[in-house]
């Protein structure tokens, strides 16, 4: 039997999000909780696990796909001007290599038994390590100075998607995407605080910023076009058997108790108000499950946890970052949500850096069944707007 398209590139994907995982956790657990950042230009606050892990991740895949572009959040120029940070992130890197080496040793970096098909469970991938901070450098300068995503092959990253609440040991999540030609091809997501039965019910387990996975290593999201989602969970060795996710079988819900998932309350530059108000005019309780990081809210979707996300900008020139969806989405359509903006149009991941309003204003993400309801009462509550 031949393997199923993008076999290969599911195989790194996953050795690459589980290694930067690993590390990430760790980072966690030595520090107790206790992360440093630097503040970018934006003033959103950086770790030396987000720079580490993106040179994991770049890597990684460079090493198997040479050709292949990247687009990432981080650069490294703020390391090139600070040694004493490039100092810090070297040694995460070097850290990484000698725990991925300890499991090499022992026979454990390798993924868990195969489950639905003979393809469902790819083999770890042998993974390459930067060989020196310049080196480092580079590779973070890939994906970082990377800006265009509509031709060819480019993989999409953010190694630590939620830094505010990776440093305070809440839920956070490491994101790694293949676009072809603008299109997702793939789609993997690590969460290693997530505490989520694998073997459960589906849509009965709950995801909260303090449900948090203290023993173990969380779960990891995979998706392939055309080919489903599954759940796995994380060990310090590999991964489990993948669970594939059907969000079909779910009961259908009354649209009064649909479960919308929220940022944080007052710390989101979308128009929380007006989300207030869609749960309002479909009888649901607001906010419902709030989860900070974006990419933890698609897991959260795709998992069942919960049922609906609203994005309404307050302002239509309001981009968001494409680091903030790419993987997300395919994780959620190939569970069988939806996902639109607010012109009934799909996502364009062809845009570059940014998700533009002018391109893809708003967006929705809801199960079938209850889709157009949803997307009625938005687009009640952004009449009331214009009046």
């Amino acid at each position: 039997m031949s393997p199923p398209p993008y076999a290969a590139e599911l195989s790194v994907a996953l050795s690459a999000v589980h290694n930067a995982s690993i590390l990430t956790k760790s980072v966690l657990r030595s520090l107790k909780n206790n992360v440093s950042a630097e503040t970018k230009a934006d003033s959103s606050p950086v770790t030396i696990a987000d720079f580490a892990a993106q040179a994991l991740l770049i890597s990684a895949i460079h090493a198997v796909f040479p050709e292949d572009g990247f687009l990432g959040e981080e650069s490294a120029d703020a390391l090139r001007d600070n040694a004493p940070l490039t100092d810090r992130v070297w040694e995460l890197v070097l850290r990484a290599k000698a725990l991925y080496a300890d499991r090499s040793r022992s026979g454990a970096a390798q993924g868990g038994n195969k489950s639905q098909n003979e393809y469902d469970m790819p083999a770890a991938q042998t993974l390459v390590f930067p060989e020196s901070k310049e080196d480092m450098f580079e590779l973070i300068d890939r994906g970082g100075k990377g800006t265009q995503t509509g031709r060819g092959r480019v993989w999409i990253m953010d190694p630590v998607d939620g830094t505010a609440t990776f440093m305070q040991g809440q839920q956070y999540a490491v994101c790694l995407c293949l676009l072809v030609d603008g299109k997702q091809a793939v789609g993997v997501i690590g969460c290693p605080n997530l505490a989520f039965d694998v073997d459960g019910p589906l849509g009965q387990s709950r995801v909260h910023e303090d449900l948090v996975d203290e023993e173990g290593y969380g779960v990891v999201l995979s998706a392939v076009q055309g080919q489903g989602t599954y759940v796995r969970s994380m060990t310090e060795r590999g991964w489990g058997h993948g669970r594939k996710v059907d969000l079909s079988t779910l009961p259908e819900k009354k649209l009064e108790e649909l479960n919308f998932v929220e940022s944080t309350l007052g710390k989101t530059s979308l128009s929380q108000e007006e989300h207030k108000a869609v749960c309002e005019q479909l009888g649901a309780q607001w906010p419902g499950t709030v989860i900070w990081a974006q990419q933890v809210k698609h897991v959260a979707l795709a998992l069942g946890s919960t049922d609906v996300m609203v994005r309404i900008p307050k302002t239509a020139d309001r981009f968001t970052c494409v680091w903030d969806h790419a993987g997300g989405h395919i994780l959620y359509t190939e569970a069988g949500g939806v996902i639109r903006d607010f012109n009934g149009g799909d996502i364009d991941f062809a845009q570059g850096r940014h998700i533009a309003g002018e391109r893809n204003y708003g967006m929705i993400a809801a199960l079938p069944s209850v889709f157009e309801k949803v997307e009625r009462a938005v687009n009640e509550v952004l009449a009331r707007r214009a009046q």
